[in-house]
């Protein structure tokens, strides 16, 4: 956790309330899609630099949880919470990213592991962690090894320094796993699962146009109530020809290529 969110946090254990001011993130694109180059740490806050780990988050929950020993959480509470969070995706009311960006899904993670992006293991000013590279356009992003926070052990801190977990939104089945980014040795994979009572770090997307959603399967009953471009710029009706994406009354969107007719 950076110094100055330190500050705030001493502010919620006395129960005082203060507004919190993120320093400005635009992102970088890495194959379509907008990553934060920080970490969250507060609710609605980016952590001060790149290498800092921010705070914990257990699954669909807006509490973050103290990166470093003695464990509190972003409310003043030291009490672990060992509930299991409900829900089949990450909603917004519970996102912890600041305006204007989002917990990425599934499918934006699996971006960072296309055959048009690097990730090596490095270290930034001292911290180990894995950087994501564009190689088209060079623009990157450093994940810091910071470890998880272990519902098996009341949410003592692991494998910090060593490991990196980063949450998607995505469920993985009817139960209680979730997709998440784990790098850690040799491994390195978006395709990981982690029990959504575990608290893990967050990497937001920029919440500008449609971004990645899953693909429903059930659209074909759902409503269109808009068509995208690929960069996810709303169009003003469905294009009669080419590549576009559908996005429907159930939160879902549907790639689309469609020939002149």
């Amino acid at each position: 956790m950076t110094q100055s969110n330190k500050i705030l946090l001493l502010l919620a254990v006395l129960g005082l309330s203060v507004m919190t001011i993120s320093a400005q993130e635009t992102g970088v694109v890495i194959n379509g899609v907008t990553w934060a180059t920080r970490n969250v740490d507060m609710p609605g806050t980016f952590a001060d630099n790149p290498e800092d780990a921010g705070m914990f988050y257990q699954w669909n929950r807006n509490v973050g949880w103290s990166s470093t020993d003695p464990m509190v959480n972003s409310d003043g509470d030291a009490t672990w919470d060992n509930s299991t969070p409900s829900g089949i995706t990450w909603e917004s009311e519970n996102d912890p990213c600041p305006a204007g960006w989002r917990v990425p899904t599934h499918a934006e993670l699996q971006v960072l592991f296309a055959s048009d992006v690097t990730n090596t293991e490095t270290t930034e000013n001292g911290v180990n962690g894995r950087r994501f590279t564009d190689i088209a356009n060079s623009t990157s992003i450093f994940l810091p090894a910071a470890g998880i926070r272990d519902y098996n052990h009341s949410g003592a801190l692991d494998k910090n320094g060593i490991n990196g977990y980063y949450w998607s939104s995505s469920v993985n089945g009817t139960g209680s796993a979730v997709f998440n980014l784990y790098f850690g040795g040799i491994t390195v994979t978006p395709d990981n699962s982690q029990n959504r009572t575990n608290a893990l770090c967050v990497r937001c997307v920029k919440e500008s146009g449609v971004g990645i959603k899953e693909v429903s399967n059930d659209t074909e009953t759902a409503t269109p109530i808009g068509y995208y471009d690929i960069s996810g710029n709303k169009l003003k009706e469905e294009p009669k020809q080419g590549f576009y994406i559908i996005r429907y009354d159930n939160g879902k969107t549907k790639k689309v290529m469609k020939s002149q007719e």
